[in-house]
């Protein structure tokens, strides 16, 4: 075993007081004080690694997971059984922390010399994570998954190594639309944005003829949340669109932005007057009381109203939204990675791997078909099959939601996912440093639409209004952190 040899100084100080000698008649004033200082070594042993396992030990692995809710716990449990009964002498520790919690936690335990093993982080981290020096390369896990599944987004890689698998992505770039009342109308599922406009002016009617609209074509919020946030990305992307290029350089002033502005207002005319007040769950409630007609959402629309109204749902299809003419949308990845600090990184990285291949991260994900989407295409070929009375009726609006989460991604951690010049959506891992103050709890970007809905200021100054805002915060940031470069340049 191999040891390291520390040389600790202790410091005796050892103080010679000279006595003042008075002369007869006279007095002389006291001398200085001298100090020696003598230096004494003692040796000091540490041992850089852990123990060898004794024999019939067990390998204990911790897994941090903000998933808590009973059903998903019951799963992972269920998961980790099968693991460890092909692999005896490990074992799987599965430790709950609080939604939020996870980034105070995994600096906490690096801080005080904690173990950690698989955690749960969020992208936005990662790449102070990886500088820290807090989380182990996963390239070999990845390579045995088959890296060319991972679909856009799914690996988190930085510095030229991988550092977190993502095990879900929600896909928010898709449209839910009445498809009985739009035959009843006459007009087929829209594909564009001129056939979406004119649908939702169709479909606003007063229905039972006392002067007042019953169902209205349309239904996004249009407050100062993230609920608003969410739905506007896909329109700026869509409409070839930015916030910020790969650099760091402000977009949002670039003129298609007001395109997508006025295109997302358009729309509002013919939605509910409570908008303005709408947050992440209204657009469900206001489609299962059949107050609206289409409504932008991930797969848990289709799912709830599978089960609060399932006649409902058999009138209901999802297509990907024609916000504009590039295809690209809102979405993004909870993902897994493993601290470096991890006792048993090959015995972690190989659960890691069992727990994402087959049909065991797909079980998981199973539990809101279509919402929860999948990373690779083994997981989601493994879904499409499986026995579930909801994918039994339809897998094949499912289908779509899996198909097109190949075009998501999230602003704030992939920065400049979309090329203004060529109109063209490439994404990689380029977190944005000041995002929090552009997407936070009240984005920018939702406040602009406030702005025009509720305080009737006119969407060119409001969109003047919001990249000013933006461009000042990043000049802030980057005055205050001069030597910081973009994660894709380096």
């Amino acid at each position: 075993m191999k040891t390291k040899k520390l040389i600790r100084p202790f410091v005796i100080l050892i103080l010679i007081i000279m006595m003042s000698i008075v002369a007869a008649g006279c007095s002389t004033p006291t001398s200085t004080p001298e100090i020696q200082e003598v230096i004494v070594t003692k040796e000091v042993y540490i041992t850089p690694e852990p123990a060898v396992l004794p024999e019939g030990g067990v390998k204990t692995i911790p897994f941090m997971t903000t998933e808590t809710d009973p059903a998903t716990v019951e799963l992972f449990l269920t998961i980790i059984s099968e693991y460890e009964a092909e692999h005896p002498d490990v074992r799987i520790d599965l430790v709950l922390t609080a939604h939020g919690s996870e980034a105070e936690r995994l600096l906490t335990a690096h801080s005080v010399g904690a173990e950690l093993g698989i955690v749960g982080v969020q992208a936005e981290f990662v790449g102070d994570y990886v500088a820290a020096g807090y989380l182990l390369p996963l390239d070999s896990a990845v390579d045995a998954l088959g890296r060319d599944q991972f679909k856009t987004g799914a690996v988190l890689t930085t510095s030229g190594h991988d550092y977190a698998l993502g095990y879900a992505v929600g896909n928010n770039g898709t449209l839910w639309v009445r498809t009985d009342l739009l035959e009843a109308e006459g007009l087929a599922v829209p594909t564009t944005y001129d056939e979406l406009l004119a649908a939702a002016k169709a479909l606003t009617k007063d229905t039972d003829g006392d002067g007042d609209i019953d169902m209205y074509g349309w239904g996004a919020p249009a407050a100062a949340n993230g609920a608003t946030n969410f739905r506007f990305v896909n329109f700026v992307w869509a409409n070839c669109g930015e916030y910020f290029d790969k650099e760091g350089n402000l977009a949002f002033d670039n003129p298609n932005v007001l395109v997508a502005l006025q295109r997302y207002l358009d729309l509002l005319q013919y939605a509910p007057p409570d908008v303005s007040g709408w947050s992440w769950y209204d657009g469900i409630t206001a489609m299962e009381a059949e107050k609206i007609a289409m409504h932008q959402y991930a797969g848990r629309l289709g799912v709830n109203v599978w089960n609060d109204k399932p006649e409902l749902r058999e009138k209901l299809q999802v297509i990907w939204g024609p916000f504009g003419d590039v295809k690209a949308g809102k979405g993004g990845y909870d993902y897994f990675a493993i601290s470096a600090d991890v006792r048993w990184p090959e015995e972690a990285k190989d659960f890691l791997a069992f727990f994402y291949s087959g049909d065991r991260l797909g079980r998981f994900d199973m539990s809101v078909p279509g919402h929860l989407i999948p990373p690779t295409q083994e997981l989601m070929d493994a879904m499409l099959v499986m026995d579930n009375p909801y994918m039994a009726d339809y897998k094949d609006d499912v289908q779509v939601l899996f198909d097109t989460s190949k075009y998501l991604s999230s602003p704030d951690v992939f920065m400049g996912a979309l090329e203004t010049d060529t109109c063209t959506f490439n994404p990689v891992y380029n977190p944005m440093p000041w995002s929090n103050e552009i997407f936070g709890e009240s984005p920018i970007d939702a406040q602009m639409i406030e702005k025009v809905v509720v305080g009737g200021m006119s969407p060119e100054d409001a969109w003047k209004w919001a990249y000013t805002e933006m461009q000042s915060i990043a000049d802030q940031w980057k005055a205050e952190h001069p030597d910081w470069t973009p994660t894709a340049s380096n």
